[in-house]
């Protein structure tokens, strides 16, 4: 059989389709098996994070717990005892002439029990918010404002637009979204020096729940990265409700946050 110049050609045309269909092969079990591998990666950074959420979940929640005995144990036991206290000084008569100075000792030390009283309830309340549980997220809140509100420097208010979403949150979300306020309240209180701290709660859309925070202070400075133990804490609650957040630059007039809660 003679071979041809046309019979060459089909011949190197075969070859070279047979190679190009063998290279195609091999680059396609490359990308499959990459994407399998890939896809492998996903599933165990997925696996990690939620098994760190459930960490997580269980740290706060154990945080809660042993908050909710101390506010309790605070309570009942050491105010017990100095409501105990204040009766027997109320009672307490002196049998000398000094009726006087005794009068004024005991209205001073029932003066001073009080004060101790109220402290106390407000260190309980902070570690055991039972208005949360009761009452809901805008009753504690307006009670932790209260207790801000006395200072006459600084007053806070509650702009609820949205009274029936926040009377239906679940327990976890409410009690997280508290906690997160609470650390922006203090960081107000102890950094921005501010006058006024204003709490929105509205919905952008049926399905999201927004919470604005702003004061009137003196803003972040200039070096903040958000990577302090504070905004730590506010990140770690918010995720373990899926909420997220975002910090407003004001440019140095205030502070302002932005808190999106997807409601279920």
């Amino acid at each position: 059989m003679q071979v041809t110049g046309d019979n060459i050609a089909v011949l190197l045309g075969i070859g070279t389709l047979g190679m190009l269909a063998l290279a195609l092969s091999i680059i396609y079990m490359h990308v499959r098996n990459q994407n399998r591998l890939l896809k492998q990666r996903e599933l165990a950074q997925e696996a990690e994070l939620k098994h760190q959420r459930v960490l997580l979940n269980a740290v706060i929640t154990s945080q809660e717990a042993e908050r909710k005995r101390i506010g309790q144990d605070l309570h009942d036991d050491i105010g017990a005892a100095l409501s105990g206290l204040r009766l027997m000084i109320d009672v307490f008569e002196p049998a000398n002439d000094q009726q006087s100075n005794f009068k004024l000792f005991k209205s001073n030390t029932k003066e001073t029990i009080d004060t101790i009283v109220a402290e106390l309830r407000h260190i309980a309340h902070h570690l055991s918010p039972s208005l949360l549980t009761l009452h809901g997220l805008n009753a504690a809140l307006n009670k932790q404002l209260e207790f801000i509100n006395r200072t006459n420097y600084l007053q806070g208010s509650i702009d609820n637009q949205v009274p029936e979403i926040i009377s239906r949150l679940e327990t976890e979300a409410a009690t997280a979204i508290y906690r997160v306020l609470e650390e922006l309240l203090n960081n107000t209180i102890k950094h921005a020096k501010a006058s006024v701290i204003e709490i929105t709660f509205a919905c952008s859309n049926p399905h999201t729940l927004l919470i604005q925070y702003t004061d009137n202070g003196i803003g972040l400075p200039p070096n903040f990265t958000g990577n302090g133990m504070g905004m730590q804490n506010i990140e770690s609650r918010l995720s373990i409700i899926d909420a997220t957040y975002e910090v407003i630059n004001t440019h140095g007039k205030g502070f302002r946050i932005d808190i999106i809660y997807p409601l279920k």
